[in-house]
């Protein structure tokens, strides 16, 4: 201890100079971390597709696709005898194709961290994000564009979104500020509700975008458009075409409902939420989620959603339903059959409300 003493005090020890040290060293390190990241990626990626290596194929001469990738393209070589390395040209067979196995579990958990921890990846896949489905209003990455949930919509690489797609403002897609990001037009109009259709026992927020419902009832006009009996509201604002999407929090709320509407529902007396009575919806009651259909569905999902996104397509008559935090829809809607569409709200919950979250508008940094 005596001879460390005296280090320290002759060299002009200081607790800066050594935080100072600390920083340099961690940076250092990390930056170093985030170049092999880099280089391992690049190891472990298809030459021909450009994504993850998947059921990797290793060639004498070192180079490493896709075994799908590589078979496709053998087969536009068009020799049935011989093949070559689509990189280097050296000549390899149809032996040569057997998946490492040992390869593919290293791709398996590149990809499995990366969809933890990059913001920029793909959660179900670990691919980076590469496309933006119009229909949906999200990137998505290669491997999401193939699936089927995405078969037959607009899908753009991010960055080459065209601006003849028609819009007012621009709208946010799911990335962080420091992504990738592209411009994107389309129509979204802020939802607000309409106090003159909320049933008396429900408590709205001074901005229209919350609704709450009470222990006790209020005398209220009865207008027509007023529903009387059940805890139910209409938005402010009605679609007769175009596409349309708002999202509401409903969190830990109990009993709640929530869709479009026909303008000619019936508004007095008992009803019921079904397509034949005017009512696209999706609810949330004991503990259950369904779709309110005759008889109703259960909800394609993996967990409990504290976000319901409403996408509505007047043009094609269809209303999705997502989790924003998942890629599969929750449910679809079809042959929607009406000339005039509202935004739909029913909550039971007198513990906790729902919520209208403001629309985000981003998308605004460069590759």
């Amino acid at each position: 201890m005596v001879g460390r003493r005296t280090f320290l005090y002759t060299h002009n020890f200081s607790p800066n100079r050594l935080l100072l040290s600390i920083y340099i060293l961690t940076l250092s390190l990390f930056l170093d971390i985030v170049s092999l990241r880099a280089h391992l990626e690049d190891d472990l990626s298809c030459p021909i597709c450009g994504h993850i290596l998947s059921q990797p194929v290793v060639l004498n001469c070192r180079h490493r696709f896709c075994k799908a990738c590589l078979k496709d393209s053998w087969e536009t070589q068009g020799s049935e005898d011989s093949h070559y390395c689509p990189l280097c040209w050296r000549r390899a067979s149809m032996d040569q194709i057997v998946v490492s196995s040992v390869l593919e579990k290293s791709c398996e958990s590149f990809k499995q961290d990366r969809s933890k921890n990059d913001p920029e990846a793909c959660k179900e896949h670990g691919e980076k994000l590469t496309l933006f489905c119009l229909e949906d209003l999200e990137p998505i990455c290669g491997i999401c564009g193939k699936a089927a949930a995405h078969t037959g919509h607009r899908l753009y690489p991010i960055g080459e979104v065209p601006q003849t797609i028609t819009s007012h403002v621009l709208l946010t897609s799911s990335f962080p500020a420091t992504s990738v990001t592209c411009r994107i037009f389309f129509s979204q109009d802020p939802v607000i509700l309409d106090p003159n259709t909320a049933a008396s026992c429900f408590i709205l927020s001074e901005d229209l975008t919350v609704v709450q419902n009470s222990t006790q009832i209020f005398k209220l006009p009865d207008n027509p458009e007023r529903f009387d009996i059940s805890a139910e509201m209409l938005a402010a604002e009605s679609y007769t075409s175009g596409r349309h999407s708002w999202d509401v929090e409903v969190k830990d709320n109990t009993y709640w409902v929530v869709g479009v509407a026909s303008e000619s529902i019936n508004r007095k007396g008992k009803h019921v939420l079904t397509p034949a009575e005017g009512f696209w919806t999706i609810r949330f009651r004991n503990g259950e989620h369904k779709a309110c259909t005759a008889p109703w569905e259960p909800l394609n999902m993996t967990k409990k959603p504290e976000v319901i996104r409403i996408v509505l397509d007047m043009d094609r008559g269809k209303v999705t339903f997502y989790n924003p935090g998942e890629r599969t829809p929750l449910y679809t809607f079809k042959d929607i059959i009406t000339p005039r569409a509202f935004p739909y709200f029913c909550s039971a919950c007198k513990a906790h409300p729902l919520k209208i979250l403001p629309t985000r508008i981003l998308l605004s940094t460069d590759n």
